[in-house]
């Protein structure tokens, strides 16, 4: 009994498959504290009171869906070209109603005009703005070659990578 028990033990897939939540399932006891599923209360249905099939309908009548449905299938299998012009849609009931065409969207006011003025940078914080510094037209001088060259490396310096030990140590 105690090896079935830790063979059960080492059955568990994921945590709503152990053995504790299978026992739950068939015990009842996870369902307890829900509602009660609606119509249990109530007798199951009688299947001797399902009416029966409904009359066909003339020949006529039948015939004539049978025709507009063929007609509708043909009409399916050949769609129309992209940029052909739609054609007119039956007449209905309400057809003055609905109009063929969305409406067009209302026309905005064009915005103002705005002028040139003079730039002024935005600060953030809603701080004063300032005008925009001038930019000389001509570009600076480079600096000297002393300063833009590497500086000499110092060979007299120890070198900065760590001694390797030898191997017998």
């Amino acid at each position: 009994m105690l090896a079935a028990g830790l063979g059960l033990a080492g059955c568990v897939g994921s945590p709503g498959e152990s053995p504790f939540e299978f026992y739950r399932q068939l015990t009842g006891k996870a369902l307890e504290g829900r509602p009660m599923p609606p119509g249990l209360d109530q007798p199951r249905p009688n299947l001797g009171t399902v009416p029966g099939r409904p009359d066909r309908g003339p020949a006529s009548q039948r015939a004539e869906l049978s025709t507009l449905l063929a007609a509708n299938r043909a009409a399916a299998a050949n769609p129309p070209t992209p940029g052909a012009p739609v054609p007119d849609r039956p007449a209905t009931e309400g057809l003055a109603a609905v109009p063929a065409a969305p409406p067009a969207p209302p026309r905005l006011v064009p915005a103002p005009p705005i002028g040139a003025g003079p730039a002024t940078l935005l600060l953030p914080g809603g701080g004063e703005a300032q005008a925009v510094p001038e930019i000389p037209p001509e570009a600076p001088s480079a600096p000297p070659a002393e300063m833009t060259a590497p500086p000499p490396p110092d060979l007299s310096a120890t070198p900065s990578f760590p001694r390797i030990a030898p191997r017998g140590l």
